[in-house]
């Protein structure tokens, strides 16, 4: 068994805490504040006590709102893209457990926005061009991307988003070798 087949969809969410907005599915042991949303199919729910372990039917503690699991990222939606990135991704190409493992992460999270992005344009969506160099306000982003990477039909597809260029900055050290050539002879007639 390959080291990404034992990947799973809790990996990605732990890796990627802070990313990206998951389906707040509701956990009976864990405990919410007021205000906090959850979601029990097929309603979502908000916790109207600080301290609140109530189960759901408690509507002291809990009252149905309006909500749409597309408006989060779902299971399924990791699922996806954890097959995509299984179809262009070469384990034999990074050394260890842990370096396949992040690696494998990033180009599922390139996947998975790319897969969000073209739901959310559906047939509008199209193919944007690198950034360069962009601005809003007093943040700013560039990125300085080697001519070849550009040119390269591979590659150039991952500067799409910034998971796709991180997997390339992990990738790259991987893809550059030394060739020596050597003078000499043989002994085969």
């Amino acid at each position: 068994m390959t080291v990404i087949e034992n990947i799973t969809v809790e990996d990605f969410k732990e890796y990627f805490n802070r990313d990206f907005p998951y389906l707040p599915v509701y956990n009976q042991e864990s405990i919410y504040t007021t205000g906090d949303i959850v979601y029990s199919a097929p309603y979502f729910y908000e916790s109207l006590i600080d301290d609140n372990q109530q189960p759901l039917t408690d509507t002291d503690s809990w009252k149905k709102v309006a909500g749409n699991t597309t408006d989060y990222i779902l299971d399924s939606d990791i699922t996806k893209a954890f097959g995509q990135a299984r179809i262009n991704f070469n384990e034999e190409l990074f050394g260890d457990i842990h370096t396949i493992t992040v690696a494998y992460l990033w180009l599922t999270a390139f996947y998975l926005v790319i897969d969000i992005q073209a739901s959310t344009s559906g047939l509008a969506s199209s193919f944007q061009g690198f950034t360069s160099s962009k601005s809003v306000g007093d943040v700013s982003e560039s990125y300085s991307i080697p001519q070849w990477m550009m040119n390269s039909p591979i590659f150039g597809y991952y500067y799409n988003n910034a998971y796709g260029r991180k997997y390339l900055s992990l990738l790259a050290p991987y893809c550059v070798g030394n060739v020596i050539y050597s003078i000499g002879g043989t002994t085969l007639g």
